[in-house]
């Protein structure tokens, strides 16, 4: 047992990290499912081309880190523009469970494509700042601050666009309702477009600081541990994706670590987590930790 409180910085910096990753996908979830009533099933996706976008711009075309970066965001975003107004938009009228089934198809579709044009199994992403540092009682990459910072300022974005923009307060008006969004003049499509676009930007965003390698394949597990830390935090409350991400990301690190220095258990059950800390709150809490349970008269 000593040895893993002595461990616990490790573990809480690790958690930490990963839980960031998992606060940008599920930010995407919510603010496409707030939007339009859609889960996103294709969400783990668009932080499959932020990672192989910017292998692709910054070690094939040589180009400098930070333009990289910037230029695979905004390819990614495009990406979900793209797939809104080709797939979401002709289905408006048939229903959400139709356009969810279509998520569901385009995951599939951009996995495909994702391994026709970068077919090997993990290609290597520079870092934005090689090297590690040490914190009390851990040692960290240097990334990690990349990646809490990133995450720090898009939520801070985030705040500021839905509560003092006219197209954020928008969008939240048709989380509300649609319907009379529609009424007071809201261009409920065009806000679908929009969610699209920026939940496309902070998934390709998660994907390119994710970590050293990116494949084809990483979109599956992004886009689950996302849509967990979107329903443990609220599905729907956009910022509930923060204490839903965190959350996921320490209790990831804290019980394997428990498992396997103090019981000796193998370290292969740490992708159980997500699947069980997802029914445990399905179970007992259905709406999430932030939250609110609806009412519906009958």
């Amino acid at each position: 047992m000593l040895d893993f409180f002595r461990n616990c910085p490790q573990y809480l910096a690790n958690g930490m990290a990963n839980g960031c990753l998992y606060i940008l996908v599920a930010m995407g979830f919510n603010i496409i499912y707030t939007s339009t009533g859609i889960i996103n099933f294709a969400q783990g996706e668009f932080s499959m081309f932020g990672g192989l976008f910017a292998y692709a711009l910054a070690v094939s075309a040589g180009l400098p880190i930070p333009l990289a970066a910037v230029l695979a965001v905004l390819a990614t975003a495009a990406i979900g523009g793209a797939m809104e107004r080709v797939m979401i938009y002709p289905l408006r009228r048939a229903g959400v469970l139709t356009a969810i089934i279509a998520t569901i198809g385009a995951s599939i579709f951009f996995k495909s494509l994702g391994r026709v044009f970068w077919p090997s199994e993990a290609y290597k992403v520079p870092e934005f700042t090689p090297g590690t540092f040490r914190l009390p009682g851990a040692t960290v990459s240097r990334q990690f601050l990349w990646v809490v910072g990133l995450t720090v300022t898009c939520v801070v974005l985030l705040y500021f666009f839905f509560n003092r923009t006219k197209a954020g307060r928008a969008m939240r008006a048709c989380s509300v309702n649609r319907q009379a969004a529609t009424l007071v003049g809201i261009n409920v499509s065009r806000m679908s477009l929009y969610s699209f676009i920026l939940a496309a930007a902070l998934g390709g965003a998660a994907g390119l600081i994710s970590s050293p390698y990116a494949s084809y394949g990483m979109g599956l597990e992004m886009g689950v541990k996302g849509f967990t830390a979107s329903v443990v935090g609220g599905l729907g409350n956009t910022f509930g994706a923060v204490v839903g991400g965190l959350v996921l990301g320490l209790l990831e690190e804290l019980i394997p670590g428990f498992l396997t220095v103090v019981l000796g258990v193998s370290t292969g059950y740490k992708g159980a987590v997500a699947a069980v800390l997802l029914i445990v709150v399905l179970l007992f809490r259905p709406q999430g930790l932030l939250g609110r349970g609806m009412v519906e008269k009958v």
